[in-house]
């Protein structure tokens, strides 16, 4: 049974609740207990509570495909991960079919800064992710004794059907095998830092000390986003001229530089937010307005798309971390593990991404060598040669 064309119904949500595992998938309105069951599962484990809700919006449009074909997610087969995929592969993103008649085109290249917009349907990161979520599942569901006798999501396999890199020689390095099943190429995506003139230009455009604040922080420290907005007043160390933040991933404590400017703005909107009084919390960022709440992320994204409607841009809140590691990759003083420490990569390998070349840059280089005069090579002659004798063999002289 295929899809309808108005996509997946509606039913079902994933439910936050205040005891572990802090998510819950409702199907279609009472707690799916195989699900409950595999992120209880996962959170003693200690995955993070924003993959936990990842995990069970996953799990969600699973249940909501499967309602569709008339079929228990007990009973699921290869063939109805296929017709899955198949439908991820055309379907739109529900949200954004409401985006705003004015916005630019989904799939479009904004003409400012050269970077593509959102196409209206699935990413192929997406779909992959799908793909891993319903085959963990699934295996916790049979070790479990749940119901289901195999897994539907087929694996990657090695030479004969074996097991991948089964019998491995640690003296030989692993051949790169072909992807598993209905897995998608994901397009490899360079770092794209956002040019000096357009860094002033966006900072001219915000509207608060606030915000001038966060984009300061954000250029010069690199920190991530989620990770600046869970920064507490005793994280700030203004003397030392450091800020830590609780890391993404291994969710340590990290003590991180930042610039004095980034400082000054801080102070600024601190002083602007006692008089408020909203930071008895102890939280550093909050909204300008009364009630005052702890910023979101969404809240944070916000004041970047009201800065790109003013210049005409699509800036992302990720784009300025990649800014600040380009910034320091450009400057000799740093090396590259001074880089690699600052951003926390658990791998140099992700560093290096930032030492690529950039299109800007390789565009002026290209622009300045068409532009050197290029001297006639008939009419030079070596310091060796008697110049009129060599004219005259190569038929030049009138």
């Amino acid at each position: 049974m295929s899809v309808p064309a108005a996509g997946l119904p509606t039913i079902g949500w994933v439910a936050a609740i205040p005891g572990p595992p802090g998510y819950q998938v409702r199907f279609p309105d009472q707690p799916h207990e195989a699900c409950e069951m595999w992120l209880r599962e996962l959170s003693v484990c200690d995955l993070s509570p924003s993959s936990l809700r990842s995990y069970g919006f996953d799990l969600l449009r699973w249940l909501r495909f499967l309602h569709v074909q008339d079929v228990a997610w007990q009973r699921a087969e290869r063939g109805h991960i296929r017709d899955l995929v198949e439908h991820l592969r055309t379907a739109p993103v529900p949200r954004r079919l409401r985006r705003s008649p004015s916005a630019a085109p989904l799939g479009s290249v904004n003409q400012i800064t050269g970077k593509p917009y959102p196409t209206i349907g699935y990413a192929p990161r997406t779909i992959n992710h799908q793909l891993t979520v319903l085959s963990e599942f699934y295996d916790f569901a049979i070790d479990a004794d749940l119901g289901p006798l195999v897994n539907p999501v087929p694996h990657r396999r090695g030479h004969g059907g074996a097991r991948i890199h089964a019998h491995h020689n640690p003296m030989q390095p692993f051949v790169r095998g072909r992807r598993a099943p209905y897995r998608q190429k994901v397009p490899q995506q360079l770092p794209r830092a956002i040019p000096d003139q357009a860094v002033d230009s966006l900072f001219a455009a915000l509207r608060s000390n606030r915000d001038r604040a966060l984009v300061a922080f954000y250029l010069s420290s690199g920190v991530r986003a989620s990770e600046l907005l869970g920064m507490r007043l005793n994280d700030v160390d203004a003397g030392h001229g450091t800020i830590k933040v609780i890391s993404k991933g291994s969710r340590e404590l990290a003590e991180v530089p930042a610039s004095a400017d980034a400082f000054t703005w801080l102070a600024l909107y601190l002083m602007e937010a006692d008089q408020h009084g909203c930071l008895a919390d102890g939280l550093v960022w909050h909204t300008l307005r009364s009630p005052f709440r702890p910023l979101t992320y969404h809240a944070t994204r916000a004041v970047l798309m009201r800065a790109n409607t003013l210049l005409g841009t699509n800036h992302s809140l990720h784009d300025l971390r990649h800014t600040a590691a380009t910034r320091m990759l450009d400057d000799p003083a740093f090396t590259l593990v001074d880089v690699q420490t600052i951003l926390r990569h658990a791998s140099i390998s992700t560093t290096l991404l930032y030492t690529r070349p950039r299109l800007e840059d390789l565009i002026a280089k290209v622009t300045e060598h068409h532009a050197q005069a290029r001297p006639d090579p008939l009419t030079q002659i070596g310091d060796g040669y008697n110049a009129a004798q060599v004219r005259e063999l190569l038929g030049l002289t009138e």
